[in-house]
């Protein structure tokens, strides 16, 4: 029934720490009336604040009433754990760097499908999902390096070669990327998920698809009243894809417990990835992958003061990892001082690294000392045809036809020092970074720089040097450079430039074909252009194209472009508080052909290919609904020789998270 209009006072308006019980809260049709809006606020539990019209005196404040188990308490932001340092990328066209929702977004499982949108990096795979992956840049294996909260990750594979696999670096627990492209190598740093709210954080991720792929993933995280931490999560997934039909699965656990106060932080965390995989076979090729069952487990303790955001900051880590390898087949190469490769096989290894810098006015200065107790610098095969002992790839041979590169083995103890300077004065910044010889014997020097005269123009260059201690003398110190523009037209980067890389000797990828070769290339140029930003309204582009100067380098095609087109867009005129969000995508892929030296056969010739794929993904509120599709036209390709690539591909499901 109609009645008179009254209006209401902030006064009684529930506030966020004193809501009341559900079955205890007032209906909807019911309004308080101000005169008793001091009686209310007395019934709400934990409520001491008076109505703004009303004066209490201090010495007869009602006394503080405890808030029942079941009241929202108010939430607080403690002080955050220490967090590894992310480069500063010299990328005219904007960074490549992606906070939490923007990875899950991507519709990536693993690292290796971020990789994908970098010019220069060609991937390599042997499957669906759980086959193995990883990827060369500029067509060397062992230019691309990972960063685990600044702990350097490294292959303990035995049947690896010394190549990451990128099907058990698991993207679900990181918090945010920063992939560093420099003139000879390219560095993804990895920074893992924490919590700084002392509200409880839950979240599930449910998917499902072709070849018989579900997944499953959980999430909790919290902060406690004095700064302490407690993290975990878990996926799981199982796969059976076609023709290969091997069944496949993988279960990753996290957790961390830490302590934050002011500028003072400890924390201790564990990755442990379980993989589970079956013989894949090729069908076509008759060409096999043993079965796999390892389990890594990746810990470290980690003191912090301060931040490498600003100021002066320091960190001391204490990392080990220990990978158990249990089955596959031992025509791959064996390590020294173990003679298990073909069965049970637990290797591990400890690093330890303090770091510390300083970040204002502009500059950042940081130094690292790295120091592996002990680290496999080379896996080791025999070399049949000369009865010598070589590195694993059989390497390049001299005009006798016997190996030319020097052995290594297995060592106890590597210190490496590196150190990293950036400056940004006004529309110039440059940054240099140096390194000592790593795990793999290369030592490097770089240098980057960005100059932007206007809003809308940049120019970056970047030049590089290695010394790889692997190699004859000739090849002791390959040179690396890339030069580069970009236009900004409104909120479109139009950019391009030339990545110039002299003689080198190329790692093989044994990890998807222990056929695979090491082989020295004299030096070659590629140019490329690229696009990535808003065209018009929710309408955006990230695309590139790439071209080398010959048409027979190995481990990457002369031609390469990747294009996505995609609408992204909140509607916010339509939904203001910003509680839905629609992207959707259209990626279409092209490589021409690539060559691959293969042992004593000679080099193998795999044609080029075409994909098309889409993603759709639907947020409202705290839900986002997606669907992926891969492989539109279904062709038939591969992107190493043996294994043919899935066909038309489609997984759906659903990410939901939870505050409280």
């Amino acid at each position: 029934m109609p009645s008179a209009a009254r209006a209401q006072g902030r006064d009684t308006v529930v506030k966020r720490d004193t809501l009341v019980r559900r079955d205890t809260s007032a209906k909807r049709d019911t309004l308080v009336k101000t005169d008793s809006a001091a009686r209310a606020a007395a019934r709400v539990p934990g409520n001491t604040v008076p109505p703004a019209d009303t004066t209490v005196r201090a010495d007869t404040a009602p006394p503080h009433i405890p808030l029942p188990v079941d009241t929202v308490r108010r939430d607080t932001i403690k002080a955050p754990l220490a967090h590894a340092e992310l480069p500063q990328t010299a990328d005219p066209t904007g960074s490549y760097h992606l906070d939490r929702d923007e990875i899950f977004a991507t519709g990536a499982q693993n690292v290796g499908d971020l990789l994908d949108r970098l010019p220069g990096v060609t991937q390599l795979r042997a499957g669906w999902m759980a086959a193995p992956m990883t990827a060369t840049y500029l067509g060397d294996a062992a230019r691309v390096r990972v960063f685990l909260d600044g702990v350097e990750y490294q292959s303990f594979d035995p049947h690896a070669g010394g190549s990451l696999d990128y099907s058990q670096i698991p993207l679900w627990p990181i918090e945010a990327v920063t992939v560093e492209r420099s003139a000879s190598e390219v560095r993804v740093y990895m920074n893992t998920w924490e919590v700084d709210r002392t509200t409880p954080y839950t979240r599930t991720d449910i998917t499902t698809g072709d070849h018989q792929t579900n997944l499953y993933r959980g999430f909790f995280g919290r902060r406690f009243k004095h700064g302490e931490s407690l993290q975990f999560g878990v996926e799981q997934y199982g796969t059976a894809p076609e023709p290969q039909g091997a069944t496949s699965d993988q279960l990753s656990l996290m957790g961390r417990v830490g302590w934050a106060h002011g500028p003072f932080s400890v924390d201790a965390f564990m990755l442990q990835v379980r993989t589970h995989r079956g013989t894949i076979t090729d069908p076509y090729s008759l060409d096999s992958l043993d079965q796999l069952d390892a389990t890594r487990r990746d810990a470290y303790l980690r003191f912090g003061v301060g931040s490498p955001d600003r100021g002066p900051w320091l960190q001391a880590i204490a990392a080990t990892t220990r990978y158990q390898f249990a089955g596959g087949a031992t025509t791959v190469p064996t390590i020294i001082d173990s003679t298990k490769a073909a069965g049970d096989t637990t290797v591990s290894g400890a690093q330890y690294l303090l770091t510390g810098g300083f970040t204002r006015w502009g500059v950042r200065v940081s130094g690292a000392a790295r120091y592996f107790a002990s680290f496999n610098r080379a896996f080791v095969a025999q070399d049949s045809a000369h009865d010598t002992t070589t590195v694993q790839g059989s390497p390049a041979a001299d005009s006798s036809g016997a190996p030319s590169v020097k052995p290594c083995c297995w060592r106890h103890g590597l210190f490496v020092p590196s150190v990293r300077a950036d400056f940004n004065l006004w529309k110039f910044s440059v940054s240099a970074f140096a390194e000592g010889q790593g795990p793999d014997s290369v030592s490097r020097r770089e240098a980057n720089a960005v100059f932007a005269p206007f809003s809308f123009l940049r120019f970056a260059g970047a030049v590089g040097s290695e010394r790889d201690a692997r190699t004859p003398d000739s090849l002791l110190t390959p040179g690396y450079r890339r030069l580069e523009a970009g236009l900004r037209i409104h909120d479109l980067w139009l950019g391009g430039g030339t990545i110039m890389r002299g003689a080198v000797m190329l790692a093989a990828p044994a990890l998807v074909n222990d056929s695979l070769t090491r082989v020295s290339e004299p030096s070659a140029t590629a140019t490329f252009i690229s696009v990535r930003g808003r065209i018009w309204r929710g309408i955006n582009a990230d695309a590139f194209a790439l071209k080398w100067n010959d048409s027979t380098g190995f481990y990457r095609p002369q031609y390469q472009t990747r294009a996505q087109l995609y609408i992204s867009t909140s509607l916010l005129d339509r939904f203001p508080d910003n509680s839905f969000h629609i992207f959707f995508g259209a990626t279409h892929e092209y490589q021409s052909a690539t060559y691959f030296p293969v042992g004593a056969a000679g080099v193998e010739r795999l044609p080029g290919y075409r994909t098309i794929g889409a993603q759709l993904e639907i947020r409202i509120e705290r839900a986002v609904l997606s669907y992926r599709f891969t492989n539109a036209l279904g062709e038939k390709y591969q992107t190493v020789p043996g294994f043919q690539m899935p066909r038309q591909s489609s997984v759906y499901g659903i990410r939901w998270y939870f505050w409280n």
